[in-house]
């Protein structure tokens, strides 16, 4: 190879790498973490679910270390955690809490309301030191014995008198809907009976979490039924049907239902509250980063 050879294409080369660069790829074409932040930004990843073969403190570093800037966990002090160590450890890393889940039990009986509030007061406590202003309540187990329309009525006063604790610290009380075939033995499936009853309460904290497969399980339609409860979703989460790993990996087109969220006004991360197939984590994370392009691009 002569030297003007020699010099075209080191130019070519240079070139090429530098394209790399401007977007986002470092020279392996693997994306940079920039690049994969910002690809991942409207997303919250679940710690109880993804990188499961390490401790709960190592998986923060995880997820910063695959690009997301949001996290989401289950359950603290009642789990024998402390809110502050986990608030630590995801400053450490350098991500945002998005969502935890406070502890309720049975919310559909006439008992137990003074220990549902002593619950939801620490809930909130703990939401505030992690910095998140999502706390998810579901407490709808089946009472033997009693009809579905006094459970809900229940429930609903339930959250109609932990209303003002919410109020008050303006945090998000997120009512949860199951679906009957992988929560079998709850009375809130679906969207109808939550939406109707957060009306009712009609206060501006209390809200439901939207949880995509739940509500994909449960009866299906979901972009109309997502659009038609719009304006009472306060969080959201996903997870592929009907094996709830990761989207791209079962049924639901993901692409149309994230674009009907958000042009029906959801802006906040949205929840992977789902299992990585095949507990491939470096997987997962391709499969929602490839979702996040291919969103980018029907966006143009």
């Amino acid at each position: 190879m002569d030297r003007r050879t020699l010099l075209k294409t080191g130019l070519i080369a240079g070139a090429a790498s530098a394209a790399l660069v401007a977007c986002g790829q470092d020279k392996e074409g693997e994306l940079s973490l920039k690049a994969r932040q910002k690809l991942l930004s409207g997303f919250s990843v679940n710690l109880e679910m993804w990188w499961t073969e390490l401790p709960l403190e190592e998986r923060f570093a995880k997820a910063a270390q695959a690009g997301f800037k949001h996290v989401e966990f289950w359950f603290v002090s009642s789990w024998n955690r402390e809110a502050k160590a986990l608030g630590q450890l995801a400053k450490d890393a350098g991500v945002k809490v998005s969502q935890i889940v406070g502890a309720s039990k049975n919310l559909g009986a006439s008992y137990g309301r003074q220990d549902f509030l002593d619950s939801m007061k620490s809930a909130i406590e703990e939401a505030q030191i992690l910095g998140t202003d999502i706390v998810t309540v579901t407490g709808h187990e089946v009472i033997t014995n009693q009809s579905h329309d006094l459970s809900l009525e229940n429930y609903r006063n339930n959250f109609e008198a932990a209303a003002p604790l919410f109020e008050a610290a303006k945090i998000y009380a997120a009512v949860e809907p199951f679906n009957p075939y992988d929560h079998p033995g709850h009375f809130i499936n679906g969207h109808a009976d939550a939406l109707n009853m957060v009306r009712l309460i009609g206060s501006d904290y209390v809200k439901i979490n939207w949880d995509l497969f739940h509500m994909q399980r449960a009866e299906g339609n979901v972009i109309e039924n997502l659009r038609g409860g719009a304006d009472q979703i306060c969080y959201m989460q996903l997870a592929d049907s009907p094996s709830r790993h990761q989207p791209g990996t079962g049924e639901m087109d993901y692409i149309n239902i994230i674009r009907a969220a958000r042009e029906s006004g959801y802006d906040g991360p949205i929840g992977l509250e789902c299992v990585p197939k095949d507990q491939d984590n470096a997987q997962a994370v391709r499969d929602i980063i490839s979702l996040a392009q291919r969103l980018e691009r029907a966006s143009v």
